[in-house]
């Protein structure tokens, strides 16, 4: 909802003024009449071309660009109300592996980064009204978007998500994730808050236990959706050569399901594996099914200056006073 306030008031006090100039502008118009009080003076007037209310005219113009002057300085401006609108939402924390081993391609023709970003990206235009961040990790984790309802911008940071290459930040410290994405929760008022965790490795960096992670993160009421990325077995691994020339190697690249399974069950969440493109998307179509509770979100105050429109008014009328003052309103001597 809008309205029209004034940011600075006091200078609506100067429209008093106006009554009293067109009051004294009378007084003079009586008190000081032509030397020539005979029809002759009319007549001579008549001929110059000018009317009784000629005076009037210009006292008019003049007392107008003077009240819409004192409009303008008091700013008046268009007001968004503040509004507090009430939303159903899930707090959801996208929390994404991008270790190295998130280039294997055995997500034919894409690997699982792509496929994992592209997923991850449906489901986010899926959850409108959930506020949303995201934690990307490998070796130790980054928060690369908080809780946020600007859908837009997150979306940006999920394409430019890579996996590293370097090998002194490679690795997946799934517990130090974990705790880095509960603690963008805590503070969040909808009563659902969730972690949604993706990776395609073993917990082997970092400083926490997935399990203990996940404890805590329990006793917080935060629950974890584990997905399981990639497929069992060996995976064509893409390596680039001195002459730039890409090969491949098969790997075994293998993820700790039943670590995955436990962190999930003793938070109350649930663990998935996604074996392929198809699956994954199957996952974010079940996570989106997740429960929603109302949630409250205030609006912020928004002015939008109107000043310009009686500030263009006041000079319109200075203008026609000059104007008209310099033809058909001209003194007679």
């Amino acid at each position: 909802m809008s309205q029209i306030v004034f940011r600075d008031p006091a200078w609506l006090w100067a429209l008093l003024l106006v009554p009293p100039l067109v009051a004294y502008r009378g007084f003079l118009l009586r008190r000081f009449r032509r030397a020539l009080p005979f029809p002759p003076a009319l007549q001579i007037e008549a001929l110059a071309g000018r009317g009784t209310a000629f005076p009037w005219i210009s006292i008019g113009l003049l007392l107008a660009g003077f009240a819409f002057l004192s409009l303008a300085l008091s700013r008046p401006s268009l007001k968004s109300s503040r509004t507090t609108v009430s939303t159903e939402g899930v707090a959801i924390l996208l929390c994404i592996d991008v270790s190295g081993s998130m280039v294997a391609e055995d997500f034919q023709p894409n690997n699982r980064i792509d496929v994992a970003r592209t997923v991850v990206a449906d489901f986010v235009r899926r959850r409108r009204e959930d506020r949303m961040g995201l934690v990307s990790f490998a070796a130790m984790p980054f928060l690369r978007c908080p809780l946020t309802l600007d859908h837009k911008t997150l979306l940006t940071l999920v394409q430019e998500l890579r996996a590293v290459t370097r090998t002194e930040i490679d690795g997946t410290a799934i517990g130090d994730a974990l705790v880095a994405s509960g603690k963008r929760l805590l503070d969040a008022p909808e009563k659902s808050r969730v972690v949604i965790l993706l990776t395609d490795g073993e917990n082997n960096r970092g400083q926490f236990d997935p399990l203990q992670a996940a404890q805590m993160l329990a006793s917080h009421r935060i629950r974890v959706y584990a997905v399981g990325i990639g497929s069992s077995g060996v995976v064509p691994y893409p390596v680039i050569g001195e002459s730039g020339k890409k090969s491949y190697q098969y790997v075994r690249i293998g993820f700790n399901e039943e670590v995955l399974k436990a962190l999930a069950k003793s938070t109350d969440g649930v663990y998935f594996n996604a074996s392929d493109g198809r699956a994954l998307e199957r996952v974010f179509e079940a996570i989106d099914r997740l429960e929603r509770t109302k949630a409250q979100s205030s609006g912020y105050v928004a002015y939008q200056d109107l000043f310009l429109y009686p500030a263009g008014a006041a000079l319109l009328c200075l203008a026609a006073y000059a104007l008209w003052e310099m033809t058909l309103g001209r003194s007679l001597p």
